[in-house]
């Protein structure tokens, strides 16, 4: 426990980083007044106290305000503080020079306008009424004396400080609206590629508020739907399959609600009448304290149809009752059917992925499979009979037929094997009719 306290007390504390602009600020124009005042004072009979009192005025505060400011819970806010403080003081220092006219004005206009690019007019407010609160607290002590009268020197350094310190304060301004200008240009520039991309991509792109109507949808809606169909503040689900309606709805609801992606399919009916289906994945934010939902639609209709096809293919030849074994172009073996492990007693994780060289069976010459290549370069295909050994080392007689497959090249990509157990008959060739 000790350990975690001194650790903690040993860890630097986080402040804003306005707190170290106001100290620079601060100690740099406190110590350009304490040569001023300094020269104010001089020749006029001011005891030691009071030279004491404007070195730590001066030269001292601005490091304990900022010391301050740092230790501070809310850093930012103990420098709006720090600033009423000093004009409080500043006034209590100008009503004790009896209102020294080109000390007094730079002065107070100098904390004015600090206080009022940091809090605005209440800033503005504050530093008046902080003024005047420390001219009259001194004029209550000590009696309310007026001597106009400026030392030319000090009267020159206020000036010439008043003048640094506006040119300063342009010098910020200006430099916040540039980089508030670039940065708008910025966004300005993100805010169209955006655009040019949404507006130009494939993907069905559309912001929906918390009840499901549009916000935004992209151009690429206008290919399914009709203009009335997509305006602003219409149901953004009313044109998806009904089946599909409800259980499209609440997953935008659970993504509105957690803030978490949403994945899902649905169908949607084009104005031709056409099905399409839908991969979309749908994600929601706040904008300005509204709820908004992005859903990105991808159209996988054809693809779907072709995973279909694909499945009755596939069932087709898991299926089959004749033996079949697909093998790639350099010779491996890629897939068997259910009828092959009938046939041969070897399952597909026998063969699948081995070099259907080494995995033949059939009880034949090097010469016999060298006429076997030659037919498929020349012909295409290779039919006839030989003798084979099962996995449980059984001889019987197998009728094959190989096809050679080509791409639009004409480059043979893969080798279909079609064969069957014709042992029982007398003839092959009508038992594989059959």
């Amino acid at each position: 426990m000790a350990d975690i306290e001194l650790t903690n007390q040993s860890a630097p504390k986080t402040y804003h980083r306005f707190v170290r602009i106001f100290y620079q600020i601060r100690a740099t124009a406190f110590a350009w007044l304490f040569v001023a005042i300094g020269m104010q004072m001089w020749g006029r009979g001011y005891p030691g106290l009071a030279w004491v009192l404007l070195a730590l005025q001066f030269l001292a505060y601005p490091h304990l305000l900022f010391w301050r400011a740092r230790r501070a819970p809310d850093s930012l806010r103990a420098e709006h503080t720090n600033l009423v403080l000093d004009c409080l003081l500043l006034g209590i220092w100008i009503s004790a020079l009896e209102f020294p006219t080109w000390i007094a004005f730079p002065i107070f206009l100098g904390v004015s306008l600090n206080n009022a690019m940091n809090r605005g007019w209440r800033g503005a407010l504050g530093a008046l009424l902080g003024f005047a609160s420390g001219a009259l607290a001194w004029a209550l002590v000590a009696g309310f004396k007026v001597s106009p009268y400026t030392d030319p020197v000090a009267a020159a350094l206020c000036l010439i400080g008043l003048f640094v310190y506006v040119i300063g304060l342009g010098n910020i301004a200006f430099a916040q609206s540039r980089k508030l200008r670039d940065t708008r240009e910025a966004l300005r520039q993100r805010e169209e590629h955006y655009r040019i991309i949404t507006e130009n991509a494939g993907d069905l792109i559309a912001m929906l508020d918390a009840e499901g109507r549009w916000v935004y949808a992209n151009p690429a809606y206008r290919r399914l739907l009709p203009e009335a169909a997509l305006e602003i503040g219409a149901d953004a689900l009313a044109h998806l399959y009904p089946e599909d309606r409800d259980a499209t709805r609440a997953l935008l609801e659970k993504a509105s609600q957690t803030g978490e992606s949403q994945e899902f399919l649905y169908r949607l009916i084009a104005t031709d009448g056409n099905e399409h289906e839908f991969q979309a994945k749908a994600k929601s934010f706040s904008h300005a304290g509204v709820s908004r939902t992005v859903v990105v639609s991808t159209d996988v209709t054809e693809l779907r149809q072709q995973d279909k096809k694909l499945a009755i293919q596939a069932n087709v030849f898991e299926n089959m009752a004749e033996a079949m074994m697909i093998v790639a172009a350099d010779g491996t073996i890629l897939s068997v059917n259910r009828a092959f492990t009938a046939v041969t007693g070897y399952g597909a994780e026998d063969v699948c992925g081995r070099s259907e060289t080494g995995f033949r069976t059939a009880l034949q010459p090097p010469e016999f499979y060298e006429e076997i290549r030659h037919a498929l370069e020349h012909q295409g295909y290779w039919t006839g009979t030989s003798w084979c050994r099962r996995k449980d080392a059984s001889i019987y007689r197998e009728w094959r037929n190989i096809s050679a497959i080509r791409d639009a090249a004409g480059c043979v990509t893969h080798y279909v094997h079609f064969f069957a157990d014709v042992s029982q008959s007398t003839h092959p060739d009508r038992a594989l009719a059959h």
